[in-house]
């Protein structure tokens, strides 16, 4: 079909070029699913073509210059984006859409891209169509801009933030006169819209290689960048190689990055939260009368912190009450001694529902970073905790109570507001009963009034 693609191009008298992140993967030996085109045609004439070669093209981005096509191959599903060349893109304040001028050549359109390893391009016959030296710096290991790095991160500043993705994941470093611009010019990304700037943290987060995105995040702190996006970052950077106690060996920031780098899955909620976990505790820091650190209710004020975080880069619903959570309780399987109850075990798999995993997963990366032999004693800890919820808990998360019952057992409170935090109680130690086989499981509402009402005392005795 890509060859079908080219030759209707070619029989109306149009370019079509592979170009960018394509070309630079394939010249790398990098799988990639990312199939991006070129071409002279203006996009009401590439979508008449498309329409015409029997494809199913659909505008993504008519305005901006870009149409889609979705085609079958022998490989599977494919989605290609068509852009007409362009010789100008710019972003104003705040807005997610550049205004675009079309540009008339091959040349103008690579000239300006981001960076030379995504400004070559390929034709129809696999010829190298490279004027920046694009390969050259692929094979230096290098990210550097096309044109001036100043002009280039004026016109679009989020590629500055690209820069440090594209390290991250390519293992690549960033070109000195390149990194210097990002370091003078780090401010301009207060232009640019929120989306955008989740957009690229969350893939420069989710890099496979956890070591290459502490790398990246060291990067942007020293440009100044990291602050613009994360200001709350200028109270822990405060505290350089000030210590965090005998269970550690580093400050709050390189104990983060030490986290990070131990992060054992490329989850967004678990990386956000490594990267933000201990932020609440240059806020919580004390000094007993030995001179040991403490940081004593700072996974509650990092919660608070996190959630702020959260508005500021636009996350979603789900993923904030996510972030929040892991934040809030990430000391929770730190702090596990096997003396923990049963009940201890089961509500922790209750409170985490879904994010279980990954909230072990971050107290697995946070223990790791500790100093010895807190690390190795913590490590065998949370290993037990594992079993034993394997054992208590096998399907944490499911629901074990009638969905109603907090609402029934809310009116009965009514406009006691003083009552209202002891349903919770009441709500765990229901499930509790349930677990030891006091109760049955997702019965009637009535079932378990009735049983409250005739053993008043049991829950508080359950919890």
């Amino acid at each position: 079909m890509m060859e079908e693609l080219f030759r209707l191009f070619q029989e109306f008298g149009h370019q079509l070029y592979l170009v960018g992140g394509c070309v630079r993967d394939r010249l790398l030996g990098r799988a990639t699913d990312d199939l991006d085109l070129a071409t002279d045609a203006v996009p009401d004439v590439t979508m008449q073509l498309l329409r015409d070669g029997g494809f199913r093209p659909y505008p993504l981005g008519m305005e901006f210059g870009t149409v889609a096509a979705a085609f079958e191959t022998p490989a599977g599903h494919v989605d290609v984006q068509i852009t007409t060349f362009r010789c100008s893109e710019s972003y104003r304040k705040g807005s997610r859409h550049p205004e675009v001028v079309f540009g008339g050549s091959l040349e103008e359109d690579l000239a300006r891209r981001d960076f030379t390893v995504n400004a070559m391009a390929m034709d129809f016959h696999g010829r190298l169509i490279d004027p920046l030296g694009g390969r050259g710096d692929l094979e230096k290991g290098l990210i550097r801009t096309p044109r001036d790095p100043v002009e280039t991160f004026t016109e679009d500043p989020l590629r500055m933030l690209r820069a440090f993705r594209f390290a991250c994941i390519l293992g690549f470093s960033i070109e000195e006169r390149t990194l210097e611009a990002i370091s003078g010019k780090h401010s301009l990304i207060m232009d640019i819209s929120r989306e955008r700037w989740k957009m690229e943290m969350d893939r420069l987060l989710s890099a496979p290689d956890p070591a290459g995105v502490c790398g990246a995040l060291r990067l942007m702190r020293s440009s100044g960048l990291l602050e613009d996006l994360i200001p709350e970052f200028r109270e822990v950077f405060a505290q350089e190689d000030q210590p965090q106690g005998r269970a550690h060996s580093g400050d709050i920031w390189e104990h983060t990055l030490s986290a990070m780098a131990s992060a054992p899955s490329e989850s967004l909620c678990l990386r956000w939260s490594l990267l933000l976990h201990d932020i609440g505790k240059p806020y919580c820091r004390s000094v007993d009368d030995r001179g040991e650190p403490h940081f004593h209710g700072h996974e509650g004020r990092g919660a608070e912190i996190a959630e702020v975080i959260a508005d500021r880069f636009r996350f979603s619903k789900r993923e904030r009450k996510c972030l929040v959570f892991m934040v809030r309780n990430h000391m929770r399987p730190v702090l596990y001694s096997r003396d923990w109850s049963d009940r201890a075990v089961r509500k922790l798999a209750l409170d985490a529902g879904d994010h279980l995993e990954e909230l072990l997963d971050l107290a697995q990366a946070d223990i790791r970073a500790h100093a010895e032999p807190f690390a190795s004693e913590g490590t065998a800890g949370l290993s037990e905790l594992r079993g034993r919820l394997l054992e208590l808990a096998p399907d944490a998360g499911r629901r074990v109570l009638p969905r109603e019952l907090g609402a029934i057992l809310m009116n009965r409170v009514g406009s006691d507001v003083a009552g209202t935090p002891q349903i919770g109680v009441i709500l765990s130690g229901l499930e509790e009963l349930v677990h030891q086989g006091v109760l049955p499981e997702l019965a009637a509402p009535e079932v378990y009034l009735e049983y409250l009402d005739q053993h008043p005392e049991s829950i508080g005795r359950n919890c």
